[in-house]
């Protein structure tokens, strides 16, 4: 063979060593690959467009350009714009949705270009599916404009929105301001994990009673704002007793709904939207001194008669310590207030019990150190409950306290002495021998001759040694 056949051999050797790694780049790479002929016939594919789109080779055989986007008007034209590019000046991107041979749909970043073979063009198109980063890129977008915990607008989306709609045609504009009642009563006592089902139901009852067009939005804590587009003060009253009648019916555990409004209407181009807005905050805040309390009470009743449903033994007991402390008040020569007080905190002295799971008090063995933390926690539990209801403040204290001992050693801030209200060591001699006269379920009750020995052993240790003098012989008559 003369030297340059061999050379020619060789070319045709390195030829086909090229044609055979861009074949294997073609068919096994990692975007979906295809060429069509200049009628728009599938030609050529890799097997990336195969599994993608679900076809089989003879169907995808019997399959032209833009078979791919039938029903898709917006996708048709992308395609047929980018082709168009390609065609002119050689290259066209564009991004699209492709549909698969089972109807779902895939994202797609289009590639075009024209190739010239044998004197014929074709049309090269590569294929990048998008659907996860498109699918993020949506999340992201939603993300930033809505509340996470809700699902409503937040407060970047209401501001934006507010700007957009504030125009003359849009006018009379009401904007309801709604500030949720308890909130904070709510994740003091039950954990944000209770305030969070509040606020999401809140909003669930906010969308029912709003129209499609409203603008419903999250403003951050307790605070709601509907923008109300064309709508007068009239129609805005009536969307307001929708929601407030919705809220009716609905509870969360056995916590009812309460959201104060207010609003404001802008009937003219003049009128200043910052003031608006001023104004109907202040009407929902007057609104809720009025509301916040008396939700807060309904709440305290509710709470106490969930707490004696659930355990009929604690109602029993509860009864009776207010009772007692009532009879210690008299015999302290008290103001008939301060007794009706005494009543109402040796009444309500257990109500942060209703926060721990009910079978933890009446365990019958020994308490783990959590578990003693937990039944512990009640006073303080207690005292966050009423310490934010108006004339509840003193109770609060007082049942915060009402475990403290005399010798120092009580909880929850280890008081000593006088340094523990009165009102506190009074509940806790009631507490003490009522739960001694009561069969529980790790003991029998005890006689009266044994109480009285415990209440003396312990007076000066737990209990104030004066006042147990003074209840057993002035309430126990002993």
């Amino acid at each position: 063979m003369s030297q340059l056949s061999e050379i020619e051999e060789l070319r045709k050797e390195e030829v086909q060593h090229e044609r055979t790694i861009e074949e294997a780049i073609f068919y096994s790479g990692p975007d979906m690959h295809y060429i069509y002929d200049q009628q728009g016939r599938l030609v050529r594919w890799n097997e990336k467009f195969q599994d993608i789109t679900g076809y089989s080779s003879k169907e995808l055989a019997k399959m032209s350009l833009l078979d791919w986007y039938k029903g898709d008007e917006k996708s048709y034209r992308a395609i047929m714009d980018c082709i168009t590019r390609a065609i002119d000046d050689g290259f066209g991107v564009t991004d699209a949705e492709m549909r698969k041979n089972d109807g779902t749909i895939v994202s797609v970043y289009f590639k075009a270009f024209t190739l010239c073979l044998n004197g014929k063009k074709y049309i090269e198109c590569r294929i990048i599916d998008i659907t996860q980063s498109k699918r993020k890129e949506k999340e992201i977008c939603y993300l930033s404009y809505h509340d996470q915990l809700t699902g409503l607008y937040n407060r970047r989306f209401y501001e934006e929105e507010l700007t957009r709609l504030d125009t003359e045609r849009n006018l009379p504009m009401t904007i309801v301001m709604g500030d949720v009642n308890g909130l904070k009563f709510i994740n003091d006592s039950f954990g944000h994990i209770m305030g969070d089902r509040l606020l999401k139901k809140v909003a669930k009852i906010i969308s029912l009673g709003c129209r499609a067009d409203d603008i419903i939005a999250r403003l951050g804590g307790d605070e709601f704002v509907i923008i109300l587009p064309r709508t007068d003060a009239f129609v805005a009253e009536n969307i307001i007793k929708r929601i407030k009648n919705l809220s009716l019916g609905e509870k969360v555990g056995f916590i009812d709904i309460s959201v104060s409004f207010g609003y404001q209407t802008k009937n003219s181009k003049e009128e200043k939207t910052e003031e608006i807005l001023i104004t109907a905050e202040n009407n929902m805040y007057n609104n809720k001194l009025f509301e916040g309390p008396i939700m807060k009470v309904k709440t305290i009743k509710s709470i106490i008669n969930t707490l004696y449903e659930e355990n009929k033994e604690e109602e029993k007991h509860s009864h009776e310590v207010s009772k007692l402390c009532g009879k210690m008040g008299e015999a302290l020569d008290f103001s008939k207030y301060e007794v009706n007080e005494l009543k109402e905190v040796g009444l309500l002295h257990n109500i942060g019990k209703i926060a721990i799971h009910e079978n933890l008090p009446n365990k019958t063995g020994k308490f783990t150190s959590d578990e003693w933390k937990k039944i512990k926690s009640h006073c303080e539990i207690g005292y966050r409950m009423l310490n934010t209801v108006n004339g509840m403040s003193n109770m609060a204290i007082y049942i915060l306290y009402h475990h403290e001992r005399w010798d120092g050693l009580g909880y929850p801030k280890g008081l000593k002495g006088a340094e523990i209200p009165i009102a506190s060591r009074i509940i806790n001699i009631a507490d003490a021998y009522d739960s001694m006269s009561r069969d529980r379920c790790y003991r029998s009750a005890l006689s009266m001759e044994n109480i009285i020995k415990e209440l003396q052993k312990n007076a000066g240790h737990q209990f104030d040694p004066e006042l147990v003098t003074v209840f057993i012989k002035k309430i126990l008559g002993k």
